[in-house]
Formats: C-alpha cells, sequence, structure tokens
C-alpha cells in the first residue's frame, strides 16, 4: 500500500509539470505569434514616392485593407454638400479713357461684395488687375464692372471637382487611421531600431495627411472665392502738353526743319523716276535737232 501511495503520487507530479509545460509552450507560442506579427507591420513596404494615391492607406505597414475606421474618423454624410461644386474663373475686358479711376473702382467692388484684390499691373495705357470676390456674388461683381467702360471680352467658366472634393475627404479619414495606426506600433515597439524605423514610418504618413489637408483647403478656398482677372485697355489719344521757353522753341523749330528736308527729300525721290523716264527722249530729241541744224551749213561751206 504505500508503495501504491508513493506511486500514485509521483504520477500526479508528473503529470502537473506536463501541464505546465504546455501551458508555457503555448504561452510563449502566443507571444512569438503576436511578435512577429509585430515585426512583420514594422517592415511592411512603404511607397518609394511617400504617397497614398495609388494604394489605399489601409494597405500598407501591416494594416490591413478591411480594418474598420475607428467611429471618431468615419465620414460624416453630412459633411458633404449635396451640391455640385464648382470652381469659377471670370475674365473681362473693358475699355475705358481712364485706366486708373477703372481699376480703383473694380477694387471698391470687389471689397463690397466680400472679396479683395490680388496681383496689380498698371501701365499708361494698359492695366491688369486679379480679383477675388464669393461665388455666389461673381455674377454681381461681373455685371457692375462692365458698368465701367466698354466690354471686349467677358468669359466665365467652371470647373466641377465634386468628385475630387468627396475622394479627398474620404483619403484624409483613412490617412488619419492609418497614422494613428502606426502611433500605436510606435507604443509597442521595445527596440530602439522599431522605434527608429516606425518613427520614420510615422512622419512619412504625416506627410501625406497635411499634403491631403492643404489640398483639400485648396480646392475648398477656390470653390468658395472665384477669380477675376480684369483688364482695362484705354481708349484715345493723350492730351498733349503745351511746351513753351526758349528750349521748347529751339526743339520745335529743329523739328520742323528735320520734317522740312525728310518732306522734301521724300519728294525728290518720288519725282526721280519720271525725271529719268522723261529725260531719255529729251535728251534723243535735243541731239538729233542739233545734228540736223549742223547738216545745212556744212553744205553750204562746200
Amino acid at each position: 500500500m504505500p508503495s501504491s501511495n508513493s506511486t500514485r503520487r509521483l504520477g500526479t507530479a508528473v503529470g502537473a509539470v506536463l501541464a505546465l509545460g504546455l501551458l508555457a509552450g503555448c504561452g510563449s507560442g502566443a507571444l512569438s505569434s503576436g511578435e512577429a506579427q509585430s515585426a512583420h507591420d514594422l517592415a511592411a513596404p512603404v511607397p518609394a514616392d511617400g504617397s497614398l494615391s495609388k494604394r489605399g492607406a489601409g494597405e500598407v505597414a501591416g494594416v490591413a485593407p478591411n480594418a474598420p475606421v475607428p467611429p471618431d474618423q468615419k465620414i460624416d454624410p453630412l459633411s458633404i454638400s449635396p451640391e455640385r461644386q464648382l470652381i469659377r474663373t471670370a475674365r473681362l475686358e473693358l475699355s475705358a479713357a481712364d485706366v486708373t479711376g477703372v481699376v480703383g473702382r473694380g477694387k471698391e467692388a470687389a471689397t463690397r461684395a466680400g472679396g479683395f484684390a490680388g496681383a496689380e499691373e498698371t501701365r499708361e495705357t494698359r492695366a491688369t488687375l486679379t480679383l477675388r470676390v464669393p461665388a455666389d456674388k461673381l455674377d454681381a461683381v461681373l455685371d457692375e464692372l462692365t458698368k465701367l467702360g466698354t466690354v471686349n471680352v467677358r468669359d466665365v467658366r467652371s470647373t466641377d471637382v465634386t468628385d475630387q472634393l468627396v475622394d479627398t475627404q474620404s483619403r484624409i479619414t483613412s490617412q488619419r487611421a492609418s497614422v494613428e495606426r502606426v502611433r500605436a506600433l510606435l507604443a509597442r515597439a521595445n527596440t530602439v531600431g522599431e522605434i527608429v524605423q516606425v518613427e520614420g514610418e510615422l512622419n512619412r504618413r504625416q506627410a501625406d495627411l497635411e499634403a491631403l489637408q492643404r489640398r483639400l483647403e485648396s480646392m475648398s478656398n477656390q470653390v468658395a472665392m472665384s477669380t477675376v482677372t480684369l483688364t482695362v485697355l484705354r481708349t484715345g489719344a493723350p492730351p498733349a502738353k503745351a511746351d513753351s521757353g526758349f528750349l521748347a522753341g529751339l526743339a520745335s523749330g529743329w523739328n520742323a526743319l528735320l520734317a522740312f528736308g525728310s518732306g522734301l527729300l521724300t519728294a525728290i525721290g518720288a519725282v526721280l523716276p519720271f525725271a529719268v523716264v522723261i529725260a531719255i527722249p529729251v535728251l534723243a530729241l535735243v541731239i538729233w535737232l542739233r545734228r540736223r541744224k549742223a547738216a545745212p551749213v556744212i553744205a553750204t561751206e562746200e
């Protein structure tokens, strides 16, 4: 009996040791699997251009393509306007006697509409002005500008960017989720190499996110504010300035002399071809008459 009890206790101890060994092996296998997955996440390839335009934001750095987007980062359908988003631009060319005055009144019209004046180039006979006005007031501003002079050109164009805006908003949401996933990987990194690699990936994705945000902001600004390029051409001749004094008289006399000489030379040049044509037959006639008169004199002497 003592021997049987001892054998039974030994068998129980061996079974407990085997069970603990199995549990330890399972735990270490799970840990190794998790570490391998983390290493796979860190070693995932990144596009060479650092852009996510050709691949989904969830397809790189170990992020599953169909991974769910966090609720706080999902696109709100109400934030996308049901109306078409248009970028409207206009080009207006006017003719007026007072170029500077038209440019000033054009700036005032844009300011009253809630816009502002941009680049400006003004010369004596021509001026070009760029105006930014709210899109919903573009037609009213153009109607006001056309009253400032004679309209030579009026061109209004529209570009539909609705699909681009929606696509950019969707990419921004996906990119934000991607940045958060990489930050989660950074928190799980254990070695210096892993930290450096994950930080580099995080910086690249953050740069992509900022680029998308700037693109969205630029398009939204162009949709909200239309661009008007105003060109003003001067009509009529500039008023003549009255000159006086000795130097003015001297210059006037010199100019008159030059004008007289130029006119004289022009007249001579115009008459010369006719003179040559007429002189040839006249000269031939004179020579013939002289020879005719000389012939009777010689006959008489003989």
